[in-house]
């Protein structure tokens, strides 16, 4: 499962990181097989925002080892899914960017769109935002990559 936002700095990371922390914690066994990364549309800066390390950090969990990086053909045909949190900006730019990768549609949503949330599937960018707001936005990520686990534990039971 890829996570994949503007810039590689705020959504995503958090989304990988904390993913990755529930694969090592709470979902251990149901887990095994996945891996979680994240890319951006185009990656602004080399280090995560100071507020998605603050929240992560508060939560227990490491950054070690990440490097921020641009999506590419290459990580998208070693996913099966990929998550975005905006349409315009990260759904429909990857689409036509990779127009030319087969059903590519197919593995490509909104996260609270696949966690089943019905409507209001954006979540905007906290990188400026005061602390308090930037993280009710983590903390709505925090939610859909519980419901999306959930949902894809779901889907592998009855396959």
């Amino acid at each position: 499962m890829l996570f994949l936002c503007s810039g590689n700095s705020c959504r995503s990371v958090f989304a990988e990181y904390y993913a990755r922390w529930l694969k090592n914690t709470s979902y251990k066994d149901k887990l095994r097989e996945f891996n979680f990364d994240s890319a951006g549309i185009r990656h602004y800066f080399e280090t995560p925002r100071e507020g998605t390390v603050n929240y992560l950090i508060s939560k227990g969990i490491s950054l070690d080892g990440f490097i921020a990086k641009d999506i590419t053909e290459d990580l998208i045909n070693k996913q099966d899914l990929i998550l975005g949190f905006e349409a315009r900006y990260h759904v429909r730019k990857l689409k036509r960017k990779f127009k030319h990768i087969e059903n590519l549609d197919k593995k490509v949503y909104m996260l609270l769109e696949f966690a089943g949330q019905e409507d209001n599937w954006e979540i905007e960018d906290p990188i400026h935002m005061p602390t308090e707001e930037y993280n009710k936005i983590l903390q709505v990520i925090e939610a859909g990559i519980h419901k999306s686990i959930e949902k894809i534990i779901k889907i592998n039971k009855s396959e």
